[in-house]
């Protein structure tokens, strides 16, 4: 079976607390390990960019969960597709929330995922959205 990457983009519904994102965390860790899925999810102001890794079918169940999940909308796919191996094999779920300074430290994200950030941007750079999640998955938890 191929193996794929997902990555997309979202808007949150309301901004959500660091008890809520604990709890969010725990959910989808146990699930990815049950069902074979690495990835990092980043999550700053208002929106989260996420990659998902592992077998197609399994890839294409999570998304779904993920698209029917209320806590978000406007969901957009950036790019899934086959890939040789993971970029996130030692993370079930790992996860960085981002503030302006670690936005602003980078400054290729920062005309992206600034004050203004608008979704659709992101989604026509699929190159700029997996350099994004590669850079912050050295300082996820």
């Amino acid at each position: 079976m191929a193996l794929q990457h997902l990555i997309y983009v979202s808007t949150a519904r309301k901004e959500l607390s660091n008890a809520e994102l604990e709890t969010l965390l725990e959910s989808c860790v146990r699930y990815n390990l049950q069902n074979d899925i690495s990835g990092v999810l980043l999550y700053g102001p208002g929106c989260f960019i996420q990659v998902l890794e592992g077998e197609a079918a399994a890839v294409g169940e999570t998304y779904q969960r993920i698209l029917d999940d209320p806590r978000h909308h406007n969901l957009i796919e950036i790019i899934r597709e086959d890939i040789e191996q993971r970029s996130f094999a030692n993370w079930r779920m790992g996860f960085t929330r981002l503030d302006a300074a670690a936005i602003r430290n980078h400054p290729g994200f920062t005309d992206i995922y600034g004050p203004d950030f608008q979704p659709k941007r992101l989604a026509g750079q699929p190159a700029l959205a997996m350099n994004m999640l590669l850079t912050f998955r050295e300082n996820c938890r």
